[in-house]
């Protein structure tokens, strides 16, 4: 893989975690980004790998500075529901390429280079084999070989170019599901009667609770702020569906970026 770890059950402690069981319909750069809000909560994040071929989906590697960090983050994180899917969290088999730079030294050093540039060595003269091997790749190869021999025969038409979206655009379109985790939780479908009073003797109790804000003129919305991110994880699981007593039930989603 890109950044140089691979996975094996039972693997030796190292800094690096494999995480698998990931929500396979959120977009790549938001589980990335995620996953990075998540685990830095434990200490310093050196990279977040994920792939989007089909070999990889569901799959990401988190790396840290060190293997206490690493083994922490993994007793604490394995079972945590993200999206809906609860993480299986393991070590990885091989330290990811970051790990190993930063093993070498300070970056841009030459003992850091030469360890980085022999695990690379190391790591590609396994890859071709390894892809040989690999089913799912050899499907996608043959699958990709009949569509284009279908396009040249005139069978069926090329499929037109897609057009990228403006980044800003997809985020509005997410569904309120994959909004990446964030410390503000936006409240909906509220009763017009809702007081902040209320919102705080339902909201008081959680861990690390920062501030409830309402909106002047809107007592359909609000929003509700903690110190951090799996602390407003946390809420919205408790309080998601919340109903109150004139019967409405409670939305509660990430405040998007």
């Amino acid at each position: 893989m890109a950044d140089g770890a691979s996975s094996a059950p039972e693997a030796a402690p190292n800094e690096t975690l494999y995480i698998q069981n990931l929500n396979e319909r959120v977009q790549l750069p938001i589980m990335k980004q995620s996953l990075e809000a998540l685990f830095s909560t434990f200490g310093p994040v050196l990279s977040v790998v994920a792939h989007k071929n089909l070999r990889m989906r569901g799959q990401a590697f988190v790396s840290f500075q060190d293997k206490e960090t690493a083994s922490r983050a993994m007793k604490e994180v394995s079972g945590f529901p993200l999206y809906g899917k609860s993480m299986r969290v393991s070590y990885a088999r091989t330290p990811s390429d970051s790990v190993v730079a930063h093993r070498g030294g300070a970056p841009g050093t030459p003992e850091a280079e030469q360890a980085l540039e022999a695990h690379k060595a190391a790591r590609l003269a396994q890859k071709p084999l390894m892809r040989r091997r690999n089913i799912h790749r050899q499907r996608a190869l043959q699958r990709k070989k009949e569509q284009e021999q279908a396009i040249a025969r005139g069978d069926v038409p090329a499929p037109a170019p897609r057009r990228a979206a403006p980044a800003r655009a997809q985020a509005n379109q997410l569904p309120d599901e994959y909004v990446p985790p964030n410390r503000i939780l936006f409240l909906q479908q509220m009763p017009s009667t809702v007081t902040r009073e209320q919102l705080l003797g339902i909201f008081g109790s959680m861990p690390n609770l920062y501030e409830v804000r309402t909106i002047p003129g809107r007592t359909d919305i609000a929003f509700v702020e903690f110190h951090d991110i799996p602390s407003s994880v946390a809420a919205r699981e408790a309080t998601n569906g919340y109903t109150f007593p004139t019967g409405e039930h409670l939305k509660v989603s990430f405040a998007r970026a």
